[in-house]
């Protein structure tokens, strides 16, 4: 008996185009297939903030060198320097504050990146992951331009570092990991939430106070509470490198680890919940 079902002709055949499944993020290889790319979009961001700029990128130098004077004069006034031993206020102060400025110049342009470059999302695909990534060339350029003059000026505060020095890499590499793993999160969700944009720089602001930039943990915090301040991962990168560089007190060993794994944690965090929002960013943008 023939069958009553309808005979579907291969030319009334029917594709269905779905949108993707959130990924846990893209493969390495696909990055490294762009690198030319995050270049170019990290020369791109380098050109827009300095053009038209009479000093230019000689603010990466200004900036710092006229925040350290006030602070060594505001506690000068005091009579009372927020550090441990013999370390100068003003070599610990440039030390911190550079560091932090890395942090927080790398996390607040991330968290604005996709917003900025929304035009750019929404008319060709690539890994959308390099904009905000990309967005970390200029606080890391201030910081290598800034870089030269601090060590002179160190020098010339008599800061020794000694062997500490050899790890002054890690803890830059840990801060600006952290900063990473804050801007990636901040800026998938800005894309999302308008008000984000609104709440990092207030985020920056309160940080500059709770975390070590112009004074030494040691000297601030009481010893029965510095385990506890140290949970915070900036706090540790930044005493890291003040002991690395100045020869202030060192944050501990179990301090560092447990900073280490935060940060980790918060990368692995981070990219997930980016890829997460990555595969409806260009419709909500």
């Amino acid at each position: 008996m023939p069958s009553s079902e309808p005979v579907v002709a291969a030319s009334d055949a029917v594709l269905v185009i779905d949108a993707a499944r959130p990924s846990a993020g893209v493969p390495v290889r696909e990055l490294l297939r762009h690198g030319d790319l995050l270049l170019i979009l990290a020369q791109r961001d380098l050109k827009v903030r300095y053009r038209q700029a009479v000093i230019g990128i000689g603010w990466a130098v200004l900036r710092p060198a006229a925040t350290v004077a006030i602070v060594v004069a505001f506690f000068g006034l005091l009579g009372k320097a927020p550090v441990t031993g013999e370390t100068p206020l003003a070599a610990s102060a440039l030390v911190g504050y550079l560091s932090w400025q890395l942090f927080a110049a790398a996390t607040a342009d991330m968290s604005e990146s996709l917003v900025r470059n929304r035009h750019v999302l929404t008319k060709v695909y690539f890994p959308r992951v390099l904009i905000p990534l990309s967005a970390t060339a200029v606080g890391l350029v201030d910081y290598l331009v800034a870089l030269l003059p601090a060590a002179a000026f160190l020098a010339w505060q008599g800061a020794r570092p000694g062997w500490p020095m050899l790890f002054a890499p890690l803890w830059l590499a840990g801060l600006l990991a952290a900063a990473v793993a804050g801007g990636l999160l901040l800026s998938a969700l800005n894309a999302r939430y308008r008000d984000v944009g609104h709440v990092v720089p207030f985020l920056m602001q309160l940080g500059f106070f709770a975390c070590p930039v112009i004074y030494e943990s040691a000297a601030i915090i009481p010893e029965r509470y510095l385990p506890i301040y140290r949970l915070n991962p900036v706090a540790v990168g930044l005493d890291g490198l003040r002991w690395s560089l100045v020869g202030a007190s060192p944050p501990g060993w179990t301090s560092t680890l447990v900073a280490a794994a935060l940060v980790g944690g918060g990368l692995v965090f981070s990219w997930r919940v980016f890829h997460w929002l990555d595969s409806t960013l260009a419709d909500r943008i």
